[in-house]
């Protein structure tokens, strides 16, 4: 899930929340977001000022990308503020708060009511 190719963008997976819950709560932090492209069958990408969010649905899940904020210092963090503020599951890659992990592996963290883990999804 990690972008490589840009460090200054946070993501998440969102499980069971519609899309509109997560871009209102997104919008309480960033400032309202406008919609300003998309499929409706698979993408949408908002904008407030130079904050770019991407909202990507498939199967009753969001994967969530906000680009070119200072928001959130780490994909963990922005998967905490989901979580908390949707009463939802969350997954994000834990990078740098899960040192011993292959970053290449299929592990993610998972964030939910009960708490946080690492989960290996097969």
């Amino acid at each position: 899930m990690a972008d490589p190719c840009n460090s200054s963008g946070v993501a998440a997976y969102v499980l069971g929340v519609e899309e509109s819950r997560a871009v209102a709560l997104l919008s309480s932090e960033l400032g309202t977001l406008i919609c300003e492209d998309g499929n409706p069958d698979g993408f949408r990408i908002y904008a407030a000022g130079a904050v770019t969010v991407v909202v990507i649905s498939s199967e009753g899940a969001l994967e969530i990308w906000v680009h070119h904020s200072k928001a959130w210092p780490s994909s963990p963090a922005f998967a905490r503020f989901l979580a908390a503020g949707l009463g939802c599951t969350v997954r994000c890659d834990p990078g740098a708060e899960a040192p011993d992990l292959d970053p290449c592996s299929d592990a993610l963290l998972e964030i939910d009511r009960e708490g946080e883990r690492i989960v290996t999804l097969s």
